[in-house]
């Protein structure tokens, strides 16, 4: 089914929410990282082996094999 769309008005609080909770964590020393949320599933086979209980398996349109990691 895909991922969820949000509306400008939505995006727009989302954003000055995220930017509140951000600006908290930098001034109390937390430093900033990004991580995809999706990756591809051999990457993620790499990192944890063979076990698939730390990840959530998903397929795109294309066919191509994507993975969740179980934190995300």
């Amino acid at each position: 089914q895909g991922t969820r769309d949000h509306p400008p008005a939505q995006a727009a609080l989302r954003e000055r929410l995220l930017s509140a909770v951000v600006s908290c964590f930098k001034r109390h020393g937390a430093a900033a990282i990004d991580t995809p949320v999706l990756e591809l599933r051999e990457t993620l086979m790499g990192k944890y082996g063979e076990d698939t209980k730390l990840i959530y398996e998903l397929q795109d349109q294309g066919g191509e094999l994507l993975a969740l990691r179980y934190d995300l």
